[in-house]
């Protein structure tokens, strides 16, 4: 069982809604952007977790939003909390580390603080796989690599993800994206309040 399945979801967006850590809020701020930057109309998000920043879907733009984690239970958050979307919210169970051929096809790739749990080689056969034309990503930036999950009182609750995670930095993200003939586009960072910051790197086929 991948880690992720055995993470509570009200853990995981207490500790990600913390003052201390602030990446829930900081990444709904991205999102909205992510949502509203390019000309597309169907989108996957990898690693919905609890939807976090689909309140920005232009239900007037899109026509289908793909909502994908590994965990059942954070699925079936989304859909309630997500009801009102209808037809053109569709979650799916997908172990995006060796699933990938079940993915489906957009315009856009959102994939936020995912890569890591993922690896490059598995992402990029994702995005190969969904025939995506842009590509937004949100990756987290550690000041101490041995403490890549910052403090809180829910901290042991993600104690299983030293087995899946991989320290991602920008250089070797675009030099992935490249090699599947995808170009930056955009950079832009977010600090946090721990030291930590998001980087957002958006890439066009």
């Amino acid at each position: 069982m991948n880690p992720w399945e055995k993470i509570s979801l009200s853990d995981y967006e207490n500790h990600m809604s913390l003052s201390s850590v602030n990446q829930l809020q900081a990444m709904n701020k991205m999102m909205k952007f992510q949502f509203e930057a390019y000309p597309v109309t169907s989108a996957i998000v990898f690693g919905v977790a609890g939807g976090n920043g689909l309140e920005h879907v232009n239900l007037k733009k899109y026509s289908k939003i793909y909502g994908i984690d590994i965990n059942n239970a954070y699925l079936d958050n989304v859909k309630k909390r997500y009801s009102f979307m209808q037809d053109i919210l569709e979650c799916k169970r997908i172990d995006l580390t060796c699933e990938t051929d079940m993915l489906p096809e957009a315009e856009l790739v959102i994939a936020n603080i995912v890569i890591e749990y993922v690896g490059l080689e598995p992402f990029k056969k994702g995005i190969i796989k969904t025939g995506a034309r842009y590509v937004s990503c949100i990756i987290q930036i550690n000041t101490d690599e041995e403490s890549w999950v910052s403090d809180s009182p829910y901290l042991h609750s993600f104690d299983g993800l030293d087995a899946v995670h991989h320290q991602m930095e920008e250089q070797s993200l675009v030099m992935a994206m490249n090699e599947i003939g995808f170009d930056l586009l955009k950079k832009d960072a977010m600090p946090l309040p721990n030291g930590k910051k998001l980087v957002m790197l958006d890439f066009e086929r």
